[in-house]
């Protein structure tokens, strides 16, 4: 639940080199609209986005090139 029910979130970037997401990570984000995950990503919690009624965009990273 590192950001859980943070109002005031639109937008995050998550940094390059994160590998794990954890349970809750964003749940209740409620203003929370678009997320970048890095391509390192390689698990995503349980509910990591639960509630989370604004999210419109998800982006993943490709840094193949």
């Amino acid at each position: 639940g590192a950001f859980y029910s943070c109002e005031r979130l639109k937008n995050i970037d998550l940094p390059e080199g994160l590998t794990s997401m954890g349970e809750k990570a964003f749940e209740n984000c409620k203003s929370l609209r678009e997320i970048t995950l890095p391509s390192s990503l390689k698990e995503i919690g349980y509910c990591a986005f639960s509630g989370c009624s604004s999210l419109r965009s998800v982006t993943f990273k490709d840094t193949s090139n």
